[in-house]
């Protein structure tokens, strides 16, 4: 298990409170992005293959669910605490009696799938991960069948125009307590994508045809409370980690006080994403 995975997996509960909620509203969008080719394969074969790519901690697949009742799913995560929290999500819905989802434990560049298994790969968050998105990407083409399409959410490698304030002062909180943060371990990964006009050519490397991509925002409300919770929780568990019982308090502190002076819009942040797809080739 690289560095990576054994993070979310270690820390998957706490995904599921802290972050998962931020990423929920702009990933379930991704949905709207291939809905019209999803309904074209009901529509032509009574039913869609479709494969999750890191399925997390289940959200967009319970929409997906909901969305295309002719659909059956594969869920892939390399995480398996991820898998298990998607699992016990459906579960309680009341969504896992109809045998229409497979879970399966590998990653996205080594997907345990025959070629040609599935009709649409989708994927949120994850190809960012990933040691190689264009070996990602060449796993989904080989796992869709011809005519297939794969199509992805993620990151752009740029700030956004509005700068956000709350982790600026959460920074200066850090700087307050005049400790010297370590550096952290060089974690192997693609990394964000810098462009849409990146998305597409790295599609087209990888065999895809009709390659398109769209630059957005996400948008997510945080507030003071919600903010300095996952900072201290989530983002910066391995710098509280360093720090003293009395050093946490302190930083907290300087944290609120320091949060306590902005106003609610500038709890609003926004991040750029772009959202990707493109079709495997037809045979001749």
């Amino acid at each position: 298990m690289n560095p990576i995975v054994e993070r979310y997996d270690r820390d998957a509960a706490d995904y599921e409170r802290y972050w998962a909620p931020v990423l929920r509203a702009t990933a379930v969008r991704l949905l709207d992005f291939v809905d019209d080719y999803a309904r074209f394969v009901i529509r032509r074969n009574g039913v869609v293959r479709i494969l999750e790519v890191g399925v997390g901690t289940g959200w967009l697949l319970q929409a997906a669910l909901a969305r295309w009742p002719e659909a059956t799913f594969v869920a892939t995560d390399a995480a398996p605490q991820m898998a298990q929290l998607a699992a016990a999500r459906l579960a309680q819905a009341g969504l896992d009696a109809d045998g229409r989802v497979t879970f399966l434990s590998s990653p996205g560049e080594a997907l345990d799938l025959a070629p040609g298994s599935v009709d649409l790969v989708m994927s949120t968050f994850v190809y960012q991960l990933v040691p190689d998105r264009i070996a990602a990407l060449r796993e989904a083409h080989r796992v869709l069948a011809p005519s297939g399409m794969v199509a992805y959410l993620t990151w752009l490698d740029r700030d956004a125009r509005q700068p956000f304030l709350p982790a600026d002062e959460f920074d200066e909180a850090v700087y307050d307590l005049e400790i010297d943060e370590q550096e952290g371990t060089d974690e192997p990964h693609a990394g964000d994508v810098r462009s849409a006009r990146t998305a597409t050519n790295e599609l087209r490397q990888a065999g895809f045809v009709k390659a398109t991509a769209r630059e957005e925002l996400l948008q997510y409300d945080w507030t003071l409370d919600s903010y300095i919770g996952y900072k201290l929780a989530y983002d910066e568990r391995s710098l509280l980690e360093a720090l003293t019982a009395d050093q946490r308090v302190e930083l907290e502190r300087n944290a609120r006080s320091r949060l306590g002076r902005l106003k609610a819009h500038d709890f609003r942040w926004h991040a750029p994403v772009v959202f990707a797809r493109a079709e495997k080739p037809r045979e001749d």
